[in-house]
């Protein structure tokens, strides 16, 4: 249909419109050395500047798509929480405090939560919230604060 032989003024070509923002069905209204130069929108009646498909360089010839190499997932360039869970765990030596918003807690403190099982805290952010890594996530909890001594 879009052959170079087929296209001549009053012609159907498929263009990019404008104003529709899409490939549609398009008539030519003026040619510059055999190509389009204007086209009008059968659908909208808009009148513009021939533009070729989306994805297209020139009418009537597809470029092929670039091979790319497969990207690298974030999952693969992260370690997995539960990896770092586990080798907290292996290495806190201290024992096991059930968890209560109103005990304070320190950094490397093992603690178990009803909910999210067993966890360490990972970092104490002031005044009164941590940081705990439990096996399949890191949460955010409230505590007591600075330990009374």
């Amino acid at each position: 249909m879009n052959t170079p032989t087929e296209r001549a003024v009053g012609k159907e070509i498929v263009s990019y419109c404008t104003r529709c923002k899409m490939d549609l069905g398009h008539t030519i209204m003026a040619m510059i050395g055999g190509m389009p130069a204007r086209v009008m929108c059968r659908t909208c009646k808009s009148e513009h500047n021939y533009k070729a498909k989306k994805g297209v360089k020139e009418p009537g010839t597809a470029t092929p798509k670039a091979a790319r190499a497969p990207r690298e997932s974030k999952a693969e360039k992260t370690v997995p929480v539960e990896l770092e869970w586990m080798k907290q765990i292996n290495a806190s030596s201290r024992p096991v405090k059930n968890y209560a918003a109103n005990e304070p807690f320190q950094v490397g403190d093992r603690l178990s939560h009803p909910t999210f099982g067993e966890g360490v805290v990972q970092k104490l952010i002031f005044p009164n919230k941590m940081e705990i890594i439990f096996r399949n996530d890191i949460k955010t909890l409230i505590h007591a604060g600075k330990p009374t001594t």
